[in-house]
């Protein structure tokens, strides 16, 4: 008799966002153009992810936004997704953040997945097409 055990690789990596935790935006650059540290990103739900997508809220200087995040392809890939809060927003409504968060919209390489430390890459995103993004996150302790 075999036993087979499934691993899901997305659920683990998911699973080093945990709801409740903080972490710097340390770097984003666009073509090795560096914006510096960026604000924090707040975990706000560790959803099982084949029943809801998770989300977090993105604070900085430049205002407040929120964005969906989900890791996939066995956690080779990160996807972030940029959410608009409000369905009759003007532009005047919007922070900054929101304009930055929109404009990064994209699927993302997983460069580095650790404990403490996340690396994600792209030239792949909606605002900055075909350009090289980069995105550093590291735990808040």
């Amino acid at each position: 008799m075999a036993i087979i055990v499934a691993c899901n690789k997305e659920q683990r990596y998911s699973n080093k966002l945990i709801k409740g935790e903080k972490w710097a935006v340390k770097d984003i650059s666009i073509e090795g153009k560096g914006l510096g540290q960026f604000g924090e990103w707040k975990i706000l739900s560790d959803e099982d992810i084949f029943n809801a997508v998770p989300q977090a809220e993105w604070k900085s200087e430049g205002g407040k936004t929120v964005f969906e995040w989900q890791f996939q392809d066995k956690g080779k890939l990160f996807q972030l997704n940029y959410l608009q809060l409000c369905e009759e927003c003007d532009g005047e409504d919007l922070s900054e953040l929101d304009y930055l968060a929109y404009k990064l919209t994209g699927t993302y390489e997983v460069i580095r997945h650790g404990k403490n430390k996340m690396e994600f890459s792209t030239t792949e995103t909606i605002g900055y097409s075909s350009k090289k993004v980069r995105i550093s996150i590291e735990r808040i302790k």
